[in-house]
């Protein structure tokens, strides 16, 4: 997982495949006013989601098996719980929508506050959208980059 501000994303480029596409497409538009939605880079079909939810006190933990999450977090602030890479998905892993939910008992907290990104790779549980200092309005962006990892 790379947790960071995003001026420095770039940083990331080549070391995470299609990244840099990502970054080209985000950088020509008005992610202020861009409508909440679906979207696909114009190069490669890159899935990128425009969210705005309320924080929750919590929820399961998520992970992936073949797809990175670019989150980049537009406004507000939450509590973003990451773990360990673990070996084997979980039971119940939904191939056809690459997400598997789990309990885990390492979680690590990270505050997400606007202008900050995190990068998690597949095998890597996590749990966005949890409250910070209570329940508050974010707005952000979640890609979808495919990425080997085994």
């Amino acid at each position: 997982m790379i947790y960071d501000r995003l001026p420095r994303l770039g940083l990331y480029a080549d070391a995470i495949p299609f990244l840099g596409e990502l970054i080209y497409e985000l950088g020509s538009i008005d992610l202020d006013s861009i409508p909440v939605g679906t979207y696909y880079t114009n190069q490669s079909g890159i899935k990128y989601m425009v969210q705005e939810y309320a924080t929750v006190p919590e929820k399961k933990s998520e992970v992936h098996g073949e797809y990175a999450d670019v989150q980049i977090l537009l406004s507000g602030s939450e509590r973003f719980g990451a773990f360990r890479a673990i070996e084997e998905l979980p039971d119940g892993f939904s191939a056809e929508g690459d997400i598997g939910f789990l309990d885990s008992d390492d979680e690590v907290d990270i505050p997400l506050r606007e202008g900050t990104f995190v990068i998690v790779l597949p095998f890597e549980p996590h749990t966005p959208g949890l409250q910070l200092e209570g329940e508050e309005n974010v707005r952000k962006i979640v890609a979808k980059i495919p990425y080997v990892s085994r």
